[in-house]
């Protein structure tokens, strides 16, 4: 076994899943709390990355750092990061539905102005977009691949220079650019699903531009549908929201002071409730 994620292929319930379901991390306070709520560590020698499971969705959206500060704060944190990640995924198709279908819902004045910055662009709004999103992830890959300091220059500058060059030879309308930006960027604020969330605005932008608004919806729907379905060693991939479970809401979207959190989640089967006395 040369590395742990070797492991994870095979813990996975459904290996075909574009979902993470073995959870992963290198900290050891991250793996002793989940430790602690019931969860099973699996060490791999040699290999510096901790799996853990079962693994549930939620826990993209929580960090080590929440526990560290105020409850309040947390909490907020925690919002920011569940509406970067929609915003991250569905803007995109949002705005290839509104402008090839339903332009009328955008507002008098914003309409106008994606009039004046479309006109001429020899591309439609679904081809614009998935060339936009394409050409984002080349520059992505390029930035990894190349040394750490080679590579942030080259994703900052690639991006700046290539986007307004492309703006300025009519390839390219400036609201698409800046949508693909705020997306990405809401991509990058939940990291460990990075990997589904760009394959999934690629396919919510391909069924917009087929279907519209309707399609994007009915798309939404049969996703949260998939993932409620989904489990991982026994535990809904949607806990504690689907099943409704709300003795875990206290560390769910808004979490509760440490001093509330007397008992281990629900959702994670467990012998022991106890927590704390």
């Amino acid at each position: 076994v040369v590395e742990s994620s070797y492991i994870a292929r095979y813990l996975g319930t459904n290996y075909r899943s574009l979902f993470t379901q073995v959870g992963t991390s290198e900290k050891p306070d991250i793996i002793a709390a989940k430790m602690l709520e019931g969860r099973v560590a699996i060490i791999v020698d040699g290999s510096p990355m901790v799996l853990t499971v079962p693994f549930i969705l939620f826990e993209h959206f929580q960090a080590s750092e929440d526990y560290y500060i105020k409850s309040f704060r947390a909490s907020f944190i925690r919002i920011v990061r569940l509406m970067a990640l929609v915003f991250a995924i569905a803007l995109p198709g949002a705005y290839v539905a509104l402008q090839e279908y339903q332009y009328q819902m955008f507002p008098l004045k914003f309409l106008i102005s994606i009039m004046n910055s479309i006109y001429g662009i020899p591309f439609t709004p679904t081809l614009e977009m998935l060339s936009i999103l394409i050409i984002f992830e080349i520059l992505n890959e390029a930035s990894v691949r190349m040394p750490r300091y080679v590579g942030m220059a080259l994703s900052v500058v690639g991006a700046i220079v290539l986007g307004e060059t492309a703006v300025n030879a009519g390839l390219f309308s400036t609201p698409a650019i800046l949508v693909i930006s705020i997306s990405t960027i809401g991509l990058y604020c939940v990291p460990d699903a990075t990997e589904a969330s760009s394959i999934l605005r690629v396919l919510f932008v391909a069924i917009a531009g087929v279907a519209g608004l309707m399609g994007l919806i009915l798309a939404a729907l049969a996703l949260i549908a998939y993932l409620a379905d989904l489990r991982s060693f026994g535990t809904s991939y949607l806990a504690p929201f689907a099943p409704l479970i709300e003795r875990d809401w206290q560390d769910g979207l808004i979490k509760e002071s440490i001093r509330d959190m007397t008992e281990r989640p629900y959702s994670i089967p467990t012998w022991n409730r106890v927590r704390r006395r």
